[in-house]
Parts: structure tokens; C-alpha cells; sequence
């Protein structure tokens, strides 16, 4: 049969795992196809709840097949409407950012990359992290750490000039006391990071935010150990 929008999304919201398996391709070529899927864009009270089927019983699957098919999915959904995908973002996101904390690797690359496209393609980056800030205390440690490492290639990959790092960093201060020594390690990467692209208001910053002085001490020493090594981002300019 001829697929349309209603089949597909009929096809989406099925929940037998191993027909799911079968038909992730067909969907994906339909959302490709722009003579196909004429109707993608027209009806949106289907697309969203192809949207919210997709990230709720697909990205979410407990078969990390189903969740890399529904990243897949998601991902062409991105390509096909750009910008036109950015009111189906908070959908997507806690989704995703589950993910992120998920025990294969494979998985949280691909939750890392598709978060980054969509950074890319749908809305900028500043739109999605003010909506992923959450991930910062996320129940699992995993995620806790995958939310810095996503932020650091946040910042090579656009620069800090499209973020507003003051409503991010203090969200990283609080993992420098985390329970779990890998998140606390994260969370010091992120500010080397961000002091690499800052420069010395990050430093001025962080001594507002009433953090130990020992633990101050310890970052400071990492940014000058940056400083010294000439790896700063800094153009010359500022």
C-alpha cells in the first residue's frame, strides 16, 4: 500500500519489538522522501504524535535496537524539517538525555550526535541546553557526567559566543561535589573548558559563587595550567 501519515504513524505507535525492527527503514525513507511525505509537514497533530511515540517507546526502548532506530528516526525527522523541527525539541529531549547515561556506548554516542544535530539544524544551541539543563541533575551519575562531556564538544564544535554560560556554570559547580568521583572529574573538564574559550571572567566568576577556597584553588591551578600550556581559544581580539 501507498504509505501515508496515518500509516506511518499507525507504524510508529505498534508495540511488538520485532516488527518495530522491520519497519524503522520504511519510516525513514518516507520522512526522506519529500514526494511521499508531502503530508509530513501539513498535519501537525500526527506529526506530534509520531513525535512523542518516537521518544517515549522507541528512544526510550529498553532494546537498544528499538532506541538507536528511534534515534535514526528522529534524526531524519531533523534533516527533513530543520528549523520546522524546533516545537518537537522538548519532546525529544529528556528522552535523549537519558540516553545519554545509558550503558552502551553506542547508544550514547548516538544520543550525543543526534543532540549536537539538532544544535546544528532545528534551533541553537543556547534553545536546547536552556531546556537540557536538568541533565545536570539527572538521578543517574552517568547521565550527570555524559551532560558535561556533551557540553564541552558543545563548546569546540560552536564556540561559547551562542551560549549564555552564566545560566549553565552554576549547575557545573554543583558537581564539583558530587557523589561520584567521574561526574566531579566532568564537571572540572567543563570548566577548563569554558575558562579555555572565556578567558579570565570565568575565573572572576567563579570566585562569586562561594565555593570552597580549596576547591577554587584546585580549579585555578587547572586554568593556569591551560593558560600556560597555549592551548586558549581566545582570539586576540578579546
Amino acid at each position: 500500500m501507498e504509505a501515508n501519515m496515518e500509516y506511518i504513524v499507525g507504524q510508529v505507535m505498534q508495540k511488538d519489538l520485532g516488527r518495530r525492527l522491520q519497519v524503522g527503514q520504511e519510516i525513514i525513507d518516507y520522512i526522506l522522501d519529500r514526494q511521499k511525505s508531502h503530508d509530513l509537514e501539513q498535519d501537525q497533530t500526527m506529526l506530534d504524535r509520531m513525535v512523542d511515540g518516537l521518544a517515549t517507546t522507541w528512544v526510550n526502548s529498553s532494546n537498544f535496537k528499538v532506541a538507536l532506530l528511534g534515534m535514526d528516526i528522529v534524526s531524519a525527522l531533523v534533516t527533513r524539517l530543520q528549523n520546522r523541527f524546533k516545537p518537537q525539541i522538548g519532546t525529544v529531549l529528556p528522552s535523549l538525555t537519558d540516553r545519554l547515561g545509558d550503558t552502551k556506548d553506542q547508544v550514547r554516542d548516538q544520543a550525543q550526535a543526534l543532540l549536537l544535530k539538532i544544535m546544528d539544524q532545528a534551533a541553537n544551541p543556547q534553545y536546547v541546553w536552556d531546556r537540557m539543563l536538568g541533565g545536570f541533575k539527572h538521578k543517574n551519575n552517568r547521565t550527570r557526567e555524559a551532560v558535561c562531556f556533551c557540553l564541552i564538544s558543545t563548546l569546540n564544535i560552536y564556540g561559547a559566543q551562542g551560549l549564555t554560560l552564566s545560566k549553565i556554570v552554576p549547575h557545573i559547580c554543583s558537581l564539583l561535589g558530587d557523589p561520584t568521583s567521574q561526574v566531579r572529574d566532568g564537571a572540572m573538564n567543563c570548566l577548563v573548558e569554558i575558562y579555555r574559550h572565556v578567558g579570565e571572567r570565568v575565573r572572576m566568576d567563579l570566585g562569586k559563587k562561594g565555593l570552597p577556597q580549596s576547591r577554587l584553588n584546585v580549579i585555578f591551578s587547572k586554568f593556569d595550567e591551560v593558560q600556560r600550556s597555549g592551548n586558549m581559544v581566545l582570539s586576540a581580539g578579546e
